[in-house]
């Protein structure tokens, strides 16, 4: 039985987290019977890039992204279309697909999660042009996506601490939105067209949102009172925010967004700044991943 050449690569840095032990425990869990482990370090989202684009054109049967949203991005927009198996061992701040897809926090049995190997296809999208797997959004999300990408810290109490400082203080806007050529106005707090369920952390923004139905969800918050607030949170980290009335849902797998101003967008958790038009597409199946969704 030939051995599936397998890469691991590992951003050192991603969440503040220490990756230094990480190679031992490849090492001691990965099935040697199965896989042939080839691990390299990441030095920077250039070199990442660099790293996962050499991986697929060595022909590894697998690859594996090491570290939070931004290195799974980094690494994926490579794999996606091409004969490799894409993986997750999940160590960044919200780490929202690899929670999405049932991967385990826990380094060792993520490992094992990939000895596992069940692989199914799933669907990807684009936003002006940017590769992403997860979420995507205009509004307060990419606000706060911004702010928590300059600030000092890392983890789930910082990025609680900006939004909750934030929020009261945001004023919505006026997006038009063509779906799959319908059109729809809306004032809106935030827009987050979803392919994963979470943006991490366990907080669902689009909780019947599946990986692999060749539609994207497209969550509209509309503007709220600041009473109305810790309600929608527990309905967030409920699961069923898409209940409240303050949310409209839509589905599409090809969106296009005008606002009135060009600013930030949120892309898998990072942001850049994009045009007042904004175009959203789908392509299904595109990547093979190793996960389970439920």
């Amino acid at each position: 039985m030939n051995l599936k050449k397998i890469a691991f690569i590992i951003n050192p840095i991603s969440g503040g987290i220490p990756k230094g032990t990480i190679p031992d425990l490849i090492e001691k869990y990965i099935d040697k019977k199965r896989f042939e482990a080839s691990i390299f370090f990441t030095k920077s989202t250039e070199h990442n890039q660099e790293l996962a684009k050499q991986c697929v054109a060595d022909n590894y049967d697998v690859i594996i992204a090491v570290g939070g949203d931004g290195t799974i991005n980094n690494t994926a927009k490579y794999v996606v279309n091409s004969d490799s198996v894409f993986g997750i061992i999940p160590l960044g701040s919200g780490n929202g697909l690899a929670r999405h897809l049932n991967i385990s926090l826990n380094p060792e049995k993520a490992i094992q999660q990939v000895n596992n190997f069940n692989v199914y296809a799933m669907d990807t999208g684009s936003i002006n042009g940017h590769f992403f797997l997860n979420v995507v959004g205009v509004g307060f999300d990419a606000h706060v996506t911004d702010l928590f990408a300059k600030a000092p810290k890392r983890g789930f109490w910082q990025y609680t601490k900006i939004t909750l400082s934030e929020f009261a203080k945001y004023k919505a806007m006026e997006y038009k939105m063509e779906i799959d050529g319908k059109v729809v106005v809306r004032n809106a707090f935030l827009i987050c067209v979803a392919n994963g369920s979470q943006y991490g952390n366990n907080a669902y923004i689009s909780p019947l949102s599946i990986v692999n139905d060749g539609e994207f969800e497209v969550s509209v918050l509309k503007p709220f009172k600041i009473l109305q607030a810790p309600m929608l949170g527990v309905k967030i980290f409920n699961k069923n925010i898409h209940t409240s009335a303050l949310v409209n849902v839509f589905k599409g797998s090809h969106i296009k967004i005008t606002r009135n101003d060009t600013g930030v967008v949120n892309v898998d958790g990072e942001p850049y700044d994009m045009g007042k038009e904004i175009e959203i597409k789908l392509y299904a199946k595109s990547l093979k991943i190793i996960g389970n969704e439920q």
